[in-house]
């Protein structure tokens, strides 16, 4: 597996390597889509990620729309409980 620590140690060599890897987006391994998740989610600041979209619009879009954007099981269930709340209230009023 790829040792972030090394990584994180120099910045620009870190968003040097998303950037190749969002380059050759989607045709990346599974364990080079994990890494560039994590990055995208946890590790880039906003500036990098405008960075990086500025610099290739298409393949950021893509990988956004199919990674960075989707609803995830605890924001799918929080959405269900926060219309159960809403339903149950209107229900109770009336």
């Amino acid at each position: 597996m790829h040792d972030n620590r090394a990584a994180s140690a120099d910045p620009s060599a870190r968003f040097d390597a998303i950037e190749k890897l969002l380059n050759l987006y989607p045709d990346v391994s599974d364990e080079q889509l994990a890494d560039m998740k994590l990055w995208f989610k946890r590790q880039a600041s906003a500036f990098e990620v405008a960075s990086l979209a500025s610099k290739n619009p298409a393949a950021y879009e893509k990988f956004r729309n199919d990674h960075v954007d989707k609803f995830g099981k605890f924001d799918l269930a929080l959405i269900a409980l926060a219309t159960l709340a809403v339903v149950g209230g209107a229900i109770y009023l009336v």
